[in-house]
């Protein structure tokens, strides 16, 4: 049996944000609001029960964040999604009855992001359509692109280099300044899996910037940091009755604890 891992964090935000037609049929005129929260209730059942069926699931876990926002990211970074906007209105409200509705899962310090992977595998398919799942080795069903794919282990390292030398503006980190989507190919286009992709990432990191960030220097550690902050977590890899989290980063071994950083 399938199981459909749920990124509840994107459908509640797109349950709440589909907006409302409404026309005067006196003037003939077309007018769009938000939904109410009876209505976000109605399309976020739609949503996710199209999202399991299109996946070729029979079940689902529903999967939000830690409703307390406590992440462990902030903990190793503080600015991480500090520029983030407000949620909608009623976001808090279909976020609550959602969590009842699925019996919810979600595990202390980490994002839904980090508990998707952690619950990915065997008999399972993540439902997102955050390019961060691309790193998680398994199946993934994208609502946006309304297509499965299976990602090897080493295209999940690929991704995850990737993401590390380009970072990310919404959620706050740089990655390797002046490193953009081309750069970041080019640094990885000669490798194969992690083992040679890690020092060639590290040696963008070092190189001397040019133009309006000549001034800057970034060193391994930045390298280190960067991977870590774009790391999203998989299976055995996070123990939710400790909170402990161990991977690596190449030759780097990584430990620490998500319920004790958490921020």
């Amino acid at each position: 049996m399938t199981v459909a891992l749920i990124d509840g964090d994107e459908a509640i935000y797109k349950a709440c944000v589909i907006k409302r037609e409404e026309v005067d049929w006196d003037s003939g005129e077309c007018a769009t609001r938000l939904p109410t929260l009876e209505e976000a209730q109605e399309t976020l059942v739609s949503l996710v029960e199209s999202w399991r069926d299109s996946a070729g699931a029979v079940d689902l876990t529903f999967v939000v964040s830690p409703p307390e926002r406590g992440l462990f990211r902030r903990g190793l970074f503080p600015a991480y999604k500090s520029g983030r906007g407000e949620k909608p209105v009623i976001y808090a409200g279909l976020e609550a009855w959602a969590i009842e509705r699925w019996d919810a899962v979600w595990y202390r310090g980490l994002e839904a992001d980090d508990t998707l992977g952690v619950l990915a595998g065997k008999g399972a398919v993540i439902c997102s359509s955050d390019k961060d799942m691309k790193t998680i080795p398994g199946r993934l069903y994208s609502p946006k692109a309304g297509r499965s794919v299976t990602i090897t282990p080493d295209r999940a390292d690929h991704w995850w280099m990737t993401q590390t030398l380009m970072g990310d503006s919404t959620d706050g980190f740089a990655g390797c300044i002046g490193c953009g989507p081309k750069g970041a190919e080019d640094t990885l286009l000669g490798g194969s899996r992690m083992s040679e992709w890690w020092p060639e990432v590290v040696r963008r990191f070092e190189r001397p910037k040019a133009g309006k960030h000549r001034d800057v220097a970034q060193t391994a550690q930045d390298a280190l940091v960067q991977a870590q902050l774009s790391r999203i977590l998989r299976p055995g890899e996070y123990d939710p009755s400790t909170g402990d989290v161990r991977y690596r980063v190449a030759h780097h071994r990584i430990e620490f604890n998500a319920h004790d950083i958490a921020r």
